[in-house]
């Protein structure tokens, strides 16, 4: 494989790459990564939010109902007319309201503790709301201030994919689809020399038939990290 056309193609692929890297890398960037994260994360939350919300008041309205029949209970037990009830039902009687006023109590308690969350859970879904609006607004600040690096740099990239198209022009049509391949597999540089005996990318010592191969070939995939390892 004549490796001087692709080495000079990989020559500038890499100012292109430490540039698209630096970029990406931009303390502007990384900041809009983490606010546009934390927006998504905050409607994540809202979602569960008001689906906790909602199954807490069905819950309520189920116990109301519940504390609404159990109190009708009490008033027809209280409207028995006591004097045409015998000793046992009286008896019977008393021990039923007494249940009924227990249940009461319960149900009472239970639905404070349900209004009680319910107020818990809005106030957590109106913070998460407020933390979307806050990451929205930051985001867009940041996000105009990244806009403004990466259009001072564009000219530079534009400039460096010209020099690719009409370098790749002189490089073999195969050597270029394998060099594609590693390089959308991010693999790079895909191209190394080797060094020694080890891969001039992952440093990883080569074993002596992989040595004896790259003599007799000039080149070699590192088994390790996947670039080619070449010979001069």
């Amino acid at each position: 494989m004549e490796l001087n056309a692709i080495l000079a193609y990989q020559d500038v692929d890499k100012q292109l790459f430490n540039l698209e890297k630096d970029l990406a890398k931009n303390p502007y960037k990384l900041k809009c990564n983490a606010l546009n994260q934390t927006a998504k994360d905050s409607q994540v939350k809202s979602s569960q939010l008001e689906e906790q919300a909602g199954s807490i008041l069905s819950e309520m309205e189920e116990l109301k109902k519940t504390i609404s029949s159990t109190k009708k209970h009490g008033e027809e037990l209280l409207k028995k007319d006591v004097s045409k009830l015998s000793a046992d039902e009286i008896s019977e009687n008393l021990a039923t309201k007494d249940k009924v006023l227990q249940n009461l109590s319960l149900l009472d308690k239970r639905l404070t503790k349900l209004a009680e969350s319910i107020n818990q859970v809005l106030a957590e879904f109106n913070k998460t709301i407020k933390n979307y609006n806050e990451a929205k607004a930051q985001y867009q600040k940041y996000k105009a201030a990244y806009d403004e690096v990466a259009k001072q740099q564009q000219p530079k990239i534009d400039a460096l994919k010209g020099q690719l198209q009409n370098l790749a022009k002189t490089v073999p049509q195969e050597t270029m689809e394998i060099y594609n391949k590693k390089r959308a597999d991010k693999i790079f540089p895909v191209f190394v020399e080797v060094m020694g005996n080890n891969c001039g990318r992952c440093r990883m010592e080569l074993s002596a038939s992989a040595l004896s191969k790259l003599k007799r070939e000039h080149i070699l995939t590192c088994e390790n990290c996947r670039s080619i390892i070449y010979s001069k």
